[in-house]
């Protein structure tokens, strides 16, 4: 059912698409400039309240026979203003991310993000993301955007029932009054929950319900203008200057305040009440100089373009980010203007040809909405289909997964040596997560001991080898994880994340529990300060500060190997690999080699590296020459043979990132890791050694180091028939 005429209504206001103007220009200027305007992304909030007020402007004074009705009008409206337009970039912005963006940590929450956008819940995945607006994986998703997308579908999920609500009550001064009660209730609910949430900037920031008071605040405006508009336009001149002025020193202010823990809530409230009062200066002001500079047709015509350019900027820069990088004014003009170039076409093409369309206007209400659901499913499936067909579609030289992904893949590194099936679990534990390979039906004798694997990142890193050591061995491995939370890191220069506080206690109190004697502890992690914050920014090559071993450091991990040694456990240190000023993940292809990201390059020098580690490596030694169930293992020489390191020699590469291993890192360690465990596990108080470098090994397997250099099915039966023999040798020994 179509609604009547209003009795009441605003009508277009051109001031209104100015403020529009400024909200999206204040976006793009923080998105590529952001010392310039570092509050800039209050621009979101400057929009937030403009939807609350024109929306509700559009439905004041509209009578309808039913909600459905009232829905039907309301959504046709929204959905050919928002949908055809979000829909187009999504599907360009997936394609094009296809090409250029490696799949990697740093992308991780483009998926979930860019499919939920469809259907207005990217918001929810963002918040339910580890990171956050601010962050690494924010700034290299093309997607993050439009969370605020999705906080306006969820209000407009919410809005038709309280206009309907408002509509069925009996007499309008009663109708008007309990509205207005009912919006500022939810408001100032939504503003406590805001305050509430405010530890957890993630939820706060971006879920509907911390942000509608924002929306509410327009809603608000709108309810009471026949209140307002009447007084503002009698007053004096002296309270419209004071009004004008206030309400843009409350905007400005918000452009200018730096992100922290104290937004939305309360920092939040500048933007917000500054742009509230603007609207109320444009509505019952016309004339006023201000709302004639707002009503300039440049600034307007901004306005009218502000929905494409907020849809298409982002994605462009983020592209950029991922190529050449945004390190130069030429570079960032040339995303402005390609972003602009987008949004005019998309304005022109797509978003008002639908939005005026006669044959669309002839239509029934709920069709335009049934059929605009229609599509937007459509398109919706046909975007997680391009996400699925990443591999095939990538430019990157990422997309041979077995030699640059470490995590996922679910191969053996040499199935020629594989002799149990392997069943792979996850638990989670205290923040992080215990990944199990657990073998099963196994061909041959299987070891009597588990390797419990413990570290950071880098101990995720070595999922590959862990899984071969079970397969092969039968061996179970069991690998403990928490983001940013080494084990005995003994370099006091590694920055550490702050919730790691009482980790490795309950760590200790987990292996109590179920280590046995016998049973390995493979130690692991990043023990070097990196050299480039790889994450972050486009130009990140750092100089690492020196590595500081303090007496603390060493009494702690005295006391927690003899804690592990007394439990019957063997311990062994993984000394520091190389590290690099660049991340090969980054910098390996034909569009994203000049990125700034890549001037440190993709090799060191061994003797600066060998200089860097050497007081870590040798405060391991001191533990080990103390202990005798400690023994550390280097795979410094197996990944650095020569005077250079390199991070990927001959093009093969050694390392995802500046210092985390690739798969084919993996292939080229295990077979010094495995041997390295297996002497720790059956020479500790017998034939002393407390120190493996690289692939040497005083077990009786030197044919693992010949299948390497076989290779083929030469190597395979080689491989088979000597692995079998020295495997029976390792069990049967011990």
């Amino acid at each position: 059912m179509t609604g009547h005429p209003p009795r009441t209504s605003l009508g277009y206001i051109p001031a209104i698409d100015g403020l529009r103007a400024l909200a999206v220009v204040s976006v793009v200027v923080f998105h590529l400039w952001p010392r310039a305007l570092p509050g800039g992304f209050t621009g979101v909030d400057i929009f937030f309240v403009i939807s609350g007020f024109v929306v509700t402007a559009s439905m004041e004074g509209r009578r309808f026979e039913s909600l459905g009705g009232l829905a039907a009008h309301f959504y046709a409206r929204r959905l050919m203003r928002i949908m055809p337009a979000l829909a187009a970039m999504l599907l360009v912005t997936i394609f094009a991310a296809n090409l250029f963006i490696p799949d990697a940590w740093l992308s991780r929450a483009m998926m979930a993000s860019g499919v939920a956008a469809f259907f207005g819940g990217s918001n929810i995945a963002l918040a339910l993301d580890s990171d956050t607006y601010f962050g690494p994986q924010a700034a290299y998703n093309p997607f993050t955007h439009t969370w605020s997308l999705g906080v306006e579908e969820q209000f407009y999920l919410l809005f038709p029932l309280l206009i309907h609500w408002h509509q069925r009550l009996k007499g309008e001064a009663i109708s008007a009054r309990r509205m207005l009660v009912l919006t500022a209730g939810l408001s100032l609910g939504s503003l406590a929950l805001a305050a509430a949430l405010s530890g957890m900037h993630a939820l706060a920031f971006y879920l509907i319900f911390p942000r509608f008071w924002e929306l509410g605040a327009g809603m608000l405006l709108c309810l009471t203008a026949e209140r307002w508009r009447p007084w503002l336009a009698r007053s004096n001149g002296s309270a419209r200057a004071a009004l004008v002025i206030l309400s843009l020193v409350m905007v400005m202010r918000g452009l200018t305040i730096p992100e922290g823990p104290n937004f939305p809530f309360p920092l939040a409230l500048l933007p917000v009440l500054g742009t509230a009062g603007l609207i109320a200066v444009v509505v019952a002001l016309p004339g006023n100089p201000f709302a004639r500079m707002l009503a300039w047709q440049p600034v307007v015509a901004i306005g009218l373009l502000s929905y494409s350019l907020y849809l298409w900027h982002w994605p462009v820069f983020v592209l950029f980010r991922w190529t050449s990088g945004l390190g130069t004014l030429p570079l960032q003009l040339l995303a402005l203007a390609i972003a602009v170039g987008l949004a005019v076409l998309s304005y022109r093409l797509v978003e008002k040809p639908l939005r005026t369309s006669s044959r669309v206007a002839a239509l029934p209400r709920g069709s335009v909405v049934w059929r605009a659901l229609g599509a937007l499913c459509l398109t919706g499936l046909a975007g997680t289909g391009l996400f699925l067909a990443h591999d095939r579609l990538t430019l990157s030289v990422t997309r041979d997964h077995a030699a640059w992904y470490a995590e996922g893949s679910g191969e053996t590194l040499y199935p020629a040596l594989v002799h149990c099936a392997v069943a792979e679990s996850v638990e989670r534990f205290h923040g992080g997560k215990i990944t199990s390979w657990t073998p099963s039906s196994c061909k041959t004798p299987v070891a009597g001991f588990t390797v419990y694997a413990i570290g950071d990142s880098h101990n995720l890193a070595y999922a590959p080898a862990y899984r071969q050591f079970a397969a092969e061995l039968g061996a179970p491995v069991r690998s403990f994880f928490r983001s940013g939370c080494p084990f005995l890191k003994l370099n006091d220069a590694v920055p550490v994340n702050g919730s790691c506080s009482g980790y490795p206690q309950l760590l200790l109190g987990e292996l109590r529990r179920r280590l046995k004697p016998g049973d390995v502890v493979f130690l692991p992690g990043l023990r070097l300060v990196r050299f480039t914050n790889q994450f972050e920014g486009d130009r990140a090559v750092e100089h690492p500060a020196p590595p500081s071993v303090s007496a603390t450091s060493l009494a702690e991990a005295r006391t927690a190997i003899a804690t592990l040694a007394s439990m019957g456990a063997r311990v062994v240190f993984e000394a520091p690999k190389p590290i690099f000023r660049s991340p090969p993940f980054r910098c390996s292809d034909w569009f994203n080699r000049a990125n700034p990201i890549c001037e440190g390059g993709l090799t060191m020098p061994r003797a600066e590296l060998e200089a860097l580690r050497a007081p870590v490596l040798g405060a391991m030694r001191r533990l080990a020459g103390a202990q005798p169930a400690l023994a550390v293992w280097d795979p410094f020489p197996l990944l650095c043979p020569g005077a250079v390191c390199k991070a990927a020699p001959d093009g093969r590469p050694l390392f995802f990132d500046g210092d985390h291993l690739s798969g084919a890192g993996n292939a080229a360690v295990y077979p010094g890791l495995r041997d390295a465990l297996l002497a720790a596990q059956r020479l500790f108080g017998n034939s002393r050694k407390s120190e493996f470098r690289g692939g040497a090994s005083p077990l009786p397997l030197p044919a693992t180091h010949r299948i390497l250099s076989l290779g083929g099915r030469e190597g395979e039966r080689a491989g088979t028939a000597m692995r079998r023999e020295a495997h029976f040798q390792t069990v049967s020994q011990r």
